[in-house]
This record gives structure tokens, C-alpha cells and sequence, in this order.
């Protein structure tokens, strides 16, 4: 059930995405509540995807969301579509009639989210959201302008989500790095 419920859902955001040249779509018409839309939807389902395919073991990825706000910065437009991602794929159950799911992390990220030191945690973050980032953007059929445009709204992201980032958090965000250049 609950499985079904995950594909009507992606299903239902796949739908929703504008598609460039199609006469009165969001793609053409940008606006910041559409390009934050599209870059959410981007980043959800990069790292939805990444998580999916990897097989990362749903248990390391509750974990970091048990402490949601050690690791995501509150109200982040970057932050919050990949924790949004990681909690649904914590969530959601491997497909009981055949394997979907990959064979799990490479050690160094399963290690690094693992960790009891947060730092080595953010950067697992930083380099699984950079893998998941990059490889969406290798993936996805995207015209030069969409690509770069999609660039743009990431490093807007990331300057919105540090401008809320409190003195206590740290020296870098994970998600708005790894989103973007991979620079702490």
C-alpha cells in the first residue's frame, strides 16, 4: 500500500513539472514562486532518486532526521526538499515482487552518515547531495538556458537558506553546498 501511494505521488509530481515549450508553462514564465517550484522539485526528486538507486539503508537515513535540525537548516529552500526526500524514502518499502532498490551507499558515505561526529555527518550530506545533484543534471533532457537557469535558482537557494542559518549551526549547510559547487 504504501508503495503505491510513493508511485502516485512521484507520479503526481513527474506530472506537474512544466515542460519547456508548451505555450502558458511555468518554464516560460518565470517567477520566484516558479523557479523556487521547479528547484524544489529538482531537488526532491534528485535525491529521492539518488537514494533509491543507491540503496541506502532507510534506518542511517531516519537517523539524520531524528535530528532534523543538526543536519537542515529550518525554512532552507535547499534544506527542505532533501529532507523532505529523505523522509520519504525512510519511509517507503522496497517493492515486494523484485529487488528495485540499489545495493547500498559506497562505504565512505554509509560511514560518514553513520558517524557520531556531526561534522562527519554534514559532509556525508554534502557529498551525497552533490552526487544525487550531479547526477540529475547528467540524467535529465535539459536545454542549455534550463540548465543554467536551474544553476541559478540553486545558488539563490543557497544564499536564502545561509541568510537563515543561526550562529549555532555550524560553518556550512550541507544541502545548499552539496546542491550547488560542493564548497563548504
Amino acid at each position: 500500500m504504501r508503495t503505491s501511494v510513493l508511485f502516485v505521488a512521484i507520479g503526481a509530481v513527474a506530472a506537474m513539472t512544466p515542460r519547456p515549450g508548451v505555450p502558458g508553462s511555468a518554464a516560460q514564465t518565470p517567477s520566484s514562486r516558479t523557479e523556487g517550484e521547479l528547484r524544489s522539485r529538482f531537488l526532491f526528486l534528485a535525491v529521492f532518486e539518488g537514494l533509491w538507486e543507491d540503496g541506502a539503508d532507510p534506518g542511517v537515513i531516519q537517523a539524520i532526521l531524528q535530528k532534523r535540525w543538526d543536519h537542515f537548516i529550518p525554512k532552507c529552500p535547499i534544506c527542505h526538499p532533501v529532507s523532505h526526500a529523505f523522509g520519504l524514502y525512510a519511509k517507503s518499502e522496497d517493492v515486494e515482487l523484485y529487488p528495485s532498490r540499489g545495493k547500498g551507499l559506497p562505504k565512505e558515505l554509509q560511514d560518514g552518515l553513520r558517524s557520531p561526529e556531526r561534522k562527519e555527518r554534514l559532509t556525508a550530506i554534502l557529498k551525497l547531495v552533490e552526487r544525487y545533484v550531479s547526477r540529475r543534471f547528467a540524467q535529465t533532457k535539459m536545454s542549455d538556458e534550463e540548465r543554467t537557469n536551474m544553476r541559478q535558482w540553486l545558488w539563490m537557494g543557497r544564499k536564502e537558506g545561509l541568510s537563515m542559518k543561526g550562529g549555532g549551526f555550524g560553518d556550512f549547510c550541507p544541502s545548499c553546498s552539496g546542491a550547488t559547487d560542493g564548497s563548504k
